[in-house]
């Protein structure tokens, strides 16, 4: 990477960087690019030049966030799990755990709110497209379970992976919606769903 490469590298970790802090701390609507700019030291013009707009800002985080939480979940699924309801309510807890280290529930808000009203635009076809490769990686492991004679062939992967995919979703909307509820009880929430689901798929 040459000189030009670098520094621009660096100045779009410095825009994302900023708008991190102030997307956590003063909140996503309340916040502009000017005020992103300004805390960069760079031009508003600059940013838009990057980003677009302020919510191709929030997405270039959730980007970053994702290439990190594919690679955990990869890791996971490498190892071969034996019971499938531990290994989707460990992809739910691996998903979870990542998103309150990377950015605080207040600001996923944002992310999921911005989901739905821009949801033909850029952004929620982007995201969308971020949540299929996690239902892939969902199928991955079921077609891996199938393999392996512990869940029956007869079951559409692909049907299923959406299914479980949906409903960790599901209850990861419901964690990050409410300030007070954790990821122990989201847990338990969860491995109850999948145990009373489990005869509908289990080759056992």
């Amino acid at each position: 990477m040459g000189l030009r490469e670098r520094q621009k590298a660096n100045r779009r970790e410095r825009i994302l960087e900023v708008a991190k802090a102030r997307f956590q701390t003063d909140g996503y609507a309340p916040t502009t690019i000017e005020m992103i700019a300004k805390d960069a030291d760079v031009s508003a013009v600059t940013v838009y030049n990057y980003f677009d707009t302020k919510a191709g800002l929030l997405l270039a985080l959730v980007g970053e966030s994702d290439q990190l939480l594919i690679r955990q979940l990869k890791t996971m699924i490498a190892r071969e799990p034996t019971d499938i309801i531990d290994a989707v309510a460990t992809f739910g807890q691996i998903l979870r755990r990542h998103a309150m280290r990377y950015l605080e529930k207040s600001t996923w808000r944002e992310v999921l709110s911005a989901s739905i009203h821009e949801g033909s635009s850029d952004f929620g076809r982007t995201y969308l497209e971020l949540d299929r490769i996690l239902i892939e990686l969902m199928r991955a492991m079921i077609l891996a379970f199938q393999k392996r004679g512990l869940i029956a062939e007869s079951v559409d992967s692909e049907a299923l992976a959406d299914c479980l995919f949906s409903l960790q979703n599901i209850r990861f909307f419901q964690f990050i919606a409410d300030d007070n509820s954790n990821d122990a009880e989201i847990d338990s929430r969860l491995r109850s769903d999948l145990t009373a689901l489990k005869g509908l798929f289990s080759a056992q």
